[in-house]
């Protein structure tokens, strides 16, 4: 497993630049809405879609009912079914690891997956397994440094909301580059 985390890392480092800083966006955001770090990092564990984290906040922090925060995560995250259905095949034989692999595919980390191979001598499930885990836990951080940091510093987070439409800018970016 060491071997497969240490292969994976390289490749999710621009994930990684990524996700702290908008998990630190999003930590802040949940904080200043009155929600603590035990929250945050909650959210970012059970939860862990970055966008309709966002959107969660506005939602929670404005009264809305189960029925409407389920039909909104239904239309923002729809486009994970698709993800989970075209590695079907990649994922049948992960055993339990199955589960999470479907559970962990964000926009980011599909792309990963989709583009990336286990290194000679490395098992190519345990390294896929690896890239997922990494960015949850990039995410996660970047969540906790952010909570603690909202507590601790008081400052205005206007405009922080748009981090994640930052993101996905860059990264649509780079993948427009990096296309042959």
């Amino acid at each position: 497993m060491k071997r497969a985390i240490k292969a994976a890392f390289p490749i999710t480092i621009p994930v990684m630049l990524g996700y702290i800083s908008v998990g630190m966006a999003f930590g802040l955001l949940f904080e200043k809405s009155g929600y603590n770090l035990l929250w945050a990092i909650l959210m970012s564990i059970v939860v862990y879609a970055g966008s309709m984290q966002f959107i969660a906040i506005n939602l929670l922090t404005g009264g809305a009912g189960f029925i409407e925060i389920a039909l909104m995560t239904l239309f923002v995250n729809i486009r994970h079914l698709f993800y989970g259905l075209s590695f079907i095949d990649k994922f049948k034989d992960m055993g339990k690891k199955k589960t999470y692999m479907i559970y962990s595919l964000t926009d980011e980390t599909y792309s990963l997956l989709c583009s990336s191979k286990a290194p000679e001598g490395i098992n190519n499930n345990l390294f896929l397994f690896s890239i997922s885990f990494l960015n949850q836990m990039y995410w996660v951080i970047g969540t906790i440094i952010g909570s603690v940091a909202g507590s601790l510093i008081k400052f205005n987070t206007k405009g922080i909301d748009f981090a994640m439409t930052a993101l996905f800018v860059v990264i649509f970016i780079e993948q427009w580059s990096s296309y042959k």
